[in-house]
């Protein structure tokens, strides 16, 4: 009779376990938005998997950036050479362009597997000509550059994609007057002809944390 009870403690545990690592696996997938660029911008979270380290502070801007290198190493091992990747408190953000579908999928596929990665986001566009790539690298450094030349922006964690003329700013502020300046600046750049907001805003009792960083990719 114990032997039975035993057995059935073992059955119970193993089938547990394989519920709730099916649900680590297989997060839900939500679609928003409509974008006109060729794909819909996709967001979907996995509340499931556990933070791997305290949000804010040192601790996590390490697991972001070892998260960022990650995710950006299996992105170019499978072939996915034209989409950036960047983790900001464990949300990661897949910007740039895609030949197909399919191509975007496996961007998506690639990131919903890194383990700590807990939100993503994409938005994907259709390959650029030579003139359109152009035009957006010089529209990258001047935008790159005027949010960096701005002190309002201190403490600003920010990185820049341009695509087709569209701004893309990804990151984190100390408050929300800082974002409102980014978002800006970026849009009156001569050429930018849309901005996109992934902005994130932190906490207060976070705002005098970290130092002033514009990156573009």
């Amino acid at each position: 009779m114990i032997m039975k009870r035993n057995l059935l403690h073992i059955v119970l545990a193993v089938g547990l376990g394989m519920a709730l690592a099916g649900c680590a696996v297989y997060p839900a997938v939500q679609v928003a938005g409509g974008a006109m660029t060729g794909y819909d911008a996709v967001v979907f979270a996995d509340a499931n998997l556990p933070k791997e380290s305290v949000e804010g502070g040192q601790i996590q801007c390490d697991s972001d950036r070892m998260l960022e290198r990650r995710l950006r190493e299996r992105l170019r091992l499978g072939g996915v050479h034209t989409v950036s990747a960047h983790v900001i408190n464990g949300h990661a953000y897949l910007v740039g362009q895609t030949d197909s579908r399919a191509q975007a999928d496996q961007a998506l596929g690639t990131a919903r597997t890194l383990e700590g990665v807990r939100l993503i986001t994409c938005k994907f566009y259709p390959r650029l000509t030579v003139r359109e790539a152009q035009s957006d690298a010089a529209l990258l450094r001047t935008v790159s550059q005027k949010l960096a030349a701005t002190k309002r922006l201190e403490n600003a964690d920010l990185r820049i994609e341009v695509i087709r003329g569209t701004a893309i700013l990804i990151g984190s502020t100390s408050d929300h007057s800082q974002k409102t300046a980014a978002l800006a600046i970026a849009g009156e750049v001569w050429g930018v002809r849309d901005v996109v907001d992934y902005i994130a805003v932190a906490p207060s009792a976070q705002a005098g944390a970290g130092t002033s960083r514009v990156a573009s990719n």
